[in-house]
């Protein structure tokens, strides 16, 4: 039953990435192999790759120390006046802001997880029938 599962997947991919070539590229379906359809994407990484922007400058130290400075004292403005006195509340506030924003990303990686650990043991329970 496993291999029924895969092969019907392949098949599906397959039939996905001959439609996908022909749509965009339009190559014929039977003219077409595995080996043109890899040609053919290079051929459209190689363009993307000119077209895509050039790494910019890395900063140097002076700029680095202006910019955290800049960003310190923007996020001792938000805190007020008695964050002076703590040490490393830029970076905590920082932190409190990044860990914020990052929460329901990371919710959903971990439901993600746990449905997929979830489907594995399902179907392993669901094979182990067949293969004894």
């Amino acid at each position: 039953m496993l291999f029924v599962d895969v092969r019907v997947r392949s098949l599906l991919l397959s039939e996905a990435r001959r439609r996908a070539v022909t749509r965009v590229f339009g190559v014929p379906a039977e003219d077409h192999s595995f080996l043109v359809t890899m040609i053919l994407l290079g051929s459209v990484g190689a363009v993307a790759r000119g077209l895509a922007p050039r790494s910019y400058p890395r900063p140097s130290r002076m700029h680095a120390a202006i910019g955290g400075s800049l960003a310190d004292t923007a996020v001792r403005g938000i805190a007020g006046a008695p964050s002076k006195h703590v040490p490393f509340a830029g970076g905590l506030i920082v932190f409190a802001l990044v860990a914020h924003s990052l929460r329901p990303t990371v919710a959903g990686v971990a439901h993600e997880v746990r449905a997929l650990v979830h489907e594995v043991k399902v179907l392993g329970t669901r094979y182990a029938r067949y293969a004894g």
